[in-house]
């Protein structure tokens, strides 16, 4: 993906094995220094679980994702270190083994939800069957962070509930691709904990301040994307992480993005301490 300077339609890129099949080796996560780390109350309640990671280009480092994914950071953007990452912070707070992060700049979660290739549509085959640990072991938990993408691109809706079955094929609404990714990974990885993260407010250059709400072409904010995985998550009994209300805000742009899309460090903190108040608030 292109490092861009909002107006948004710049930067439309934003950024395999089932249980107990072979699985990709995932590299053992080195603490880059940070001291500025988000703490939990109950790190202890997680200790040795291990976690896979289903995003975009927000959840990508260099050397951190799977061969022939798109990576964002840090040759782009402003986070440049590793322990900068939300989900490195996460990891290392609660002593989270990491599996996978299974993450690839610009994705979307739409797209032929049969493909084995193509990284860039995270309903497929490749994305959904790519995210078991070590000997095939499947994850205890999953955080599912997509769907940004979908925004930029003006991707329909849809009014799938997370209930109404989705043929595979080409899928080309936001609802059903994400009740079919959820299918798949609920099928895949039956014994995991799968948390799905409502999206990080987005900007646009405004006139008169740095950023106002990035609208679609659909006349669709990131908050009407939250609205629909909340849904389906949440028809499912499956836990939502808020990241929309986590603390990066439109009047906060400027401080906690690149471009009103990537994070900072001070952005990644915000997506972090979200993740460990869900996580640690699982028993």
């Amino acid at each position: 993906m292109r490092e861009t300077r909002i107006t948004v339609a710049g930067i439309l890129m934003l950024s395999l094995s089932l249980c107990g099949c072979g699985v990709m080796e995932s590299k053992a996560i080195e603490r880059v220094g940070t001291e500025e780390a988000v703490q939990t109350q109950e790190p202890e309640q997680l200790a040795g679980t291990g976690i896979s990671i289903l995003g975009d280009s927000i959840s990508t480092y260099q050397g951190y994702n799977p061969e022939g994914y798109h990576v964002f950071f840090p040759e782009y953007g402003a986070v440049k270190e590793l322990g900068d990452t939300w989900w490195q912070i996460v990891t290392q707070d609660l002593e989270l083994p990491l599996y996978v992060n299974g993450s690839s700049s610009g994705a979307t979660v739409v797209g032929n939800s049969t493909g084995t290739e193509d990284p860039q549509c995270a309903c497929n085959e490749l994305r959904t069957n790519a995210l078991a640990g070590p000997g095939g072991a499947c994850p205890d938990r999953i955080i599912v962070y997509l769907g940004t993408n979908d925004l930029l691109e003006t991707v329909r809706l849809g009014d799938n509930d997370g209930t109404g079955a989705v043929p595979a094929g080409e899928i080309d609404t936001f609802s059903d691709a994400y009740t079919l990714m959820l299918d798949k990974l609920q099928a895949n990885y039956p014994s995991a904990r799968i948390y799905c993260c409502t999206l990080l407010q987005v900007g646009d250059y405004g006139t008169q301040t740095p950023y106002v709400e990035f609208v679609n072409g659909a006349g669709l904010t990131a908050a009407d994307y939250g609205e629909v995985i909340t849904r389906i998550a949440e028809s499912r009994g499956l836990p939502v992480i808020d990241l929309y209300n986590c603390g990066v805000t439109i009047e906060n742009l400027q401080e906690m993005t690149s471009d009103g899309v990537h994070p900072t460090a001070a952005g990644m903190r915000q997506i972090a301490a979200a993740v460990e108040e869900a996580l640690a608030g699982e028993k």
